[in-house]
């Protein structure tokens, strides 16, 4: 099975506030600045020795990178795939606002919290900017 992995645009934000949903409450757990990374996901399957057939999928990223601010009552215990998380940033002069994101991942060696865009219609906006 052939897997590859392409980036189609990278959007620089500025001023981001990150928000979890909790029990009905809207708490804000940092700022920072990031990038949304839109990629282009395709998965190849064998068929008959070569690679033929496959899927593609259109993924996008929100990326909180850089110095994050987190507020001193944060616990990185309450982040899990089961939260779900809202974004209010800048691009371009715009304020954008980004709701619905579920946690992807985590990584500490490049101060990075991972979200995943689930709403397409935003993301073939994105694309058209």
């Amino acid at each position: 099975m052939g897997r590859t992995r392409e980036t189609i645009k990278v959007i620089p934000i500025r001023d981001s506030e990150l928000y979890m949903i909790s029990g009905g409450r809207r708490n804000c757990i940092a700022k920072s600045n990031g990038r949304v990374e839109i990629e282009e996901k395709q998965i190849r399957v064998a068929r008959l020795g070569t690679l033929q057939k496959g899927t593609k999928k259109i993924w996008a990223s929100f990326v909180i990178c850089g110095d994050i601010d987190f507020y001193k009552d944060f616990d990185f215990d309450s982040v899990d795939a089961g939260k779900v998380f809202e974004v209010r940033a800048s691009s371009g002069g715009e304020r954008l606002e980004f709701s619905g994101l579920r946690f992807e991942d985590f990584d500490p060696l490049k101060n990075e919290l991972i979200f995943e865009i689930p709403d397409l219609e935003l993301i073939q906006k994105l694309l058209e900017t």
